[in-house]
């Protein structure tokens, strides 16, 4: 009995999925990635560590980038540097901010396959004979938020407005808060990957941005919230919060290791540069790699198959 026919063609690929049997490769600390001879694509989550908070009533620390890929081809049998960026620390004196979080990235020696901005360092206040500093926050990943404002009649300073949130990076994370103005003496909040930093007001520091709660390593985290704004900020976390209302003199909180958080500022209290009144230290980051492997559907049609799935309106499914 005569066959049906076909049509014989080139292998098709049909569809990408989740290679076995530990597809998730999870990175806390600085590594190399090897991908198997099997794997011909990854799925990603790169996370830049967090922002460090700053001191006197300052700025909260900026949420590190976060960047997601899909599908992206790599090469087989292959070796990636996966750097993990570290959390920036907390500024416990006058003039300066805290510190920026490092970057991370999956790269090779001639090609970044993606690569997260760490966040930026908030502001941090002052107090005479210092001016009554009103420095910027940080720019990163997310933006740090600004130093608030000190009293136009206490030392040479404008009458009024604080210094302005640094900036985030544009498919990274937000911008920070801007300072409170007189009388506020609150920073802002540090910039998240979902939502701004809100500004210093009366009432306390302003709260930090939102980030994510993703799953791709297996379990839920909450990844690149900002940090909340002086006095006394929170460290960015599933809940963005403010800093606690002046007069007050604790420390800031540190954010959780490998979020990419940003740190709380620290509060306004006594007037000499003190660790009591400093930013936390923001959170590292972290880089997580799915392995995909390819399925592939054979080049030899049956056009008996073919055909009834052209009478049954099925054609091309």
């Amino acid at each position: 009995m005569a066959g049906n026919g076909g049509i014989i063609g080139p292998d098709i690929v049909i569809s990408n999925s989740i290679a076995s049997p530990s597809p998730v490769k999870n990175f806390t600390s600085t590594g190399t990635y090897s991908s198997p001879s099997t794997v011909f694509a990854i799925d990603y989550l790169v996370v830049a560590g967090g922002g460090g908070g700053g001191a006197i009533a300052g700025g909260g620390g900026g949420a590190g980038g976060l960047v997601q890929g899909t599908n992206q081809t790599i090469c087989a049998s292959s070796n990636f540097t996966v750097t993990v960026g570290s959390g920036g620390n907390g500024r416990v004196q006058f003039n300066g901010n805290g510190a920026g979080g490092d970057d991370s990235s999956i790269s090779t020696p001639s090609t970044t396959i993606a690569s997260a901005t760490g966040g930026g360092g908030g502001g941090t206040g002052g107090n005479v004979p210092y001016n009554w500093l009103r420095a910027t926050g940080g720019d990163g990943g997310s933006g740090a938020g600004a130093a608030f404002n000190g009293p136009s009649s206490s030392g040479p300073q404008p009458a009024s407005g604080g210094g302005l949130g640094g900036d985030g990076t544009p498919g990274q994370g937000n911008d920070g808060g801007d300072g409170g103005g007189e009388p506020t003496q609150h920073g802002g909040g540090g910039g998240g990957a979902n939502a701004a930093g809100a500004d210093g007001a009366p009432g306390g520091g302003g709260a930090g941005g939102a980030g994510l709660t993703l799953n791709t390593s297996g379990s839920c985290v909450h990844y690149s919230a900002g940090g909340g704004g002086g006095g006394g900020g929170a460290a960015g976390g599933p809940t963005a919060t403010a800093g606690q209302p002046t007069p007050s003199s604790s420390n800031a909180s540190n954010a959780t290791a490998n979020s990419g958080s940003g740190a709380g500022a620290g509060s306004f209290g006594p007037n000499t540069p003190s660790p009591a009144n400093g930013g936390g230290n923001g959170g590292s980051g972290r880089v997580v790699i799915v392995e995909k492997t390819v399925l592939i559907a054979s080049g030899v049609f049956s056009l008996q198959e073919q055909y009834e799935r052209r009478v049954n309106g099925q054609w091309g499914t």
